[in-house]
């Protein structure tokens, strides 16, 4: 393929900050803080994912001065697993007398001597935070399967994941085909911000046909002072990991992706641009991503080539080397 410049360049995006949440927290209107709400505001991106649902063992949980310890279960294929754990920082309430966990066996409550709830630990936030800082690989409880992957970002740019979640009728669909289908599994989100923005470039000086003049360097500088704007970033970043990932409750961009036909890459073309790149790092809270067509892994990286469709040399084909395997095209 002819490379039109010998200057070739594409934009990549990383994660800056990750959010999780529960469906059923999620949809049981709990309250967030000031702090957990600014957080997720500038959260667009969010990925609908499943995972075995954690439970604690009847009867295991003792708590003394050093914390909780136990034993959580969570089921694959149907199949029960058991791990035991020693001393979770629980800081009971200074008025709680005892605690109780009560079937599902999903979180234990401490209790005043009313009998009021002062303070509660679910076996998934256990699970999430305690048990996963003490595994360095994936294991079950820390390898989550992409089943959907969204934007929310409205004609204003302000709404945000978590207010698109809570009206979204796939979320629901997903909801009910899991819990009848995949009893053991719950339903976890990830909602993603997206702040490191760079824009990558190559030379190719044995390109001796391609252009090298001040157009040349116009282009580069064009695409660096007037990238994407906020709602393009944000519909590249989906298609990217929609069509990475392929998750089944996905539709658009899922195989037929990148094309001249898609108005998401209309600022890519605009700026001569020869592709993107999505990052998703997980290593911020020790997790793991897998789809279907995509192995486990902390770090996903998605390079689309945009250049190769219309037969043009682009920033991920320079000279005569070939094409790595897991650039798309």
């Amino acid at each position: 393929m002819k490379r039109n410049f010998i200057t070739e360049y594409c934009i990549g995006y990383l994660n800056s900050y990750t959010g999780m949440i529960t469906a059923h927290q999620l949809l049981s209107d709990g309250k967030m803080s000031p702090k957990q709400s600014e957080a997720l505001s500038e959260c667009h991106i969010y990925a609908i994912t499943a995972i075995p649902t954690t439970y604690f063992k009847k009867d295991s949980l003792r708590y003394d001065e050093k914390g909780l310890s136990g034993s959580i279960c969570y089921k694959v294929d149907g199949d029960e697993k058991e791990i035991e754990f020693e001393h979770f920082p629980w800081v009971w309430d200074e008025n709680a007398v005892t605690m109780q966990c009560k079937y599902p066996y999903k979180e234990v409550i401490n209790y005043d001597s009313n009998g009021n709830e002062c303070t509660y630990i679910s076996a998934n936030y256990l699970a999430t935070t305690f048990l996963n800082k003490n595994f360095s690989e994936k294991t079950d409880l820390n390898d989550y399967e992409v089943l959907y992957i969204g934007q929310a970002l409205g004609n204003q740019g302000n709404r945000t994941a978590i207010d698109r979640l809570n009206s979204h009728s796939t979320l629901q669909k997903i909801l009910a085909r899991t819990s009848h289908e995949y009893p053991d599994k719950e339903i976890v989100i990830f909602m993603y911000e997206f702040k490191h923005d760079n824009m990558f470039s190559s030379m190719d000086g044995r390109s001796l046909n391609a252009d090298k003049s001040i157009k040349n360097e116009e282009r580069l500088m064009n695409a660096i002072q007037n990238p994407p704007n906020k709602k393009q970033k944000i519909g590249l970043i989906e298609a990217g990991l929609i069509r990475y990932f392929q998750p089944p409750y996905n539709e658009i961009y899922k195989i037929k992706f990148p094309s001249t036909k898609h108005r998401v890459l209309n600022s890519c073309y605009d700026l001569d641009m020869s592709g993107f790149v999505v990052e998703v790092n997980c290593e911020n809270i020790n997790y793991f991503l897998h789809s279907k067509s995509v192995k486990s892994s902390y770090h996903h990286i998605v390079k689309i080539d945009l250049f190769n469709s219309i037969n043009r040399s682009s920033f991920f084909t320079p000279g005569e080397f070939k094409v790595s395997p897991d650039v798309i095209s």
